[in-house]
């Protein structure tokens, strides 16, 4: 005997990939990072309030590194592996502050990228 698919549940299922789809930074202006053993470029980008932007970061260093919000900067920690790329989204914020993240080999160097309003 087969369990009815109810509609409740195919809602959450659509759901949950929405958010998935949305945490992977689909959408928005791509901006390359490039990280390898010395640091991360670029060191700052231009920005629009309220923009939102496609963080393709790059891993071309020997080890993993990770990317994050700094100073209020509102990003969470992502890991990208050695070799590999990541693309999370962030929305600029809707204020004239610089905005900053870290991406970084942990134990290594760490390059700060700031996000300057136009």
């Amino acid at each position: 005997m087969r369990t009815p698919i109810t509609a409740p549940a195919v809602l959450a299922a659509a759901a949950l990939l929405l958010a998935a789809c949305g945490s992977s930074g689909e959408g928005g202006r791509e901006v390359d990072i490039t990280q390898t053993d010395d640091g991360c470029t670029p060191a700052s980008v231009s920005v629009t309030r309220g923009e939102r932007l496609k963080l393709v970061v790059k891993n071309q260093a020997s080890k993993d590194s990770e990317v994050e919000g700094e100073q209020g900067t509102k990003l969470e920690e992502v890991l990208i592996p050695k070799g590999k790329t990541r693309t999370p989204g962030y929305t600029v914020p809707d204020s004239a502050e610089t905005q900053h993240i870290k991406c970084y080999i942990p134990g290594g160097p760490a390059t700060i990228i700031e996000l300057v309003p136009r």
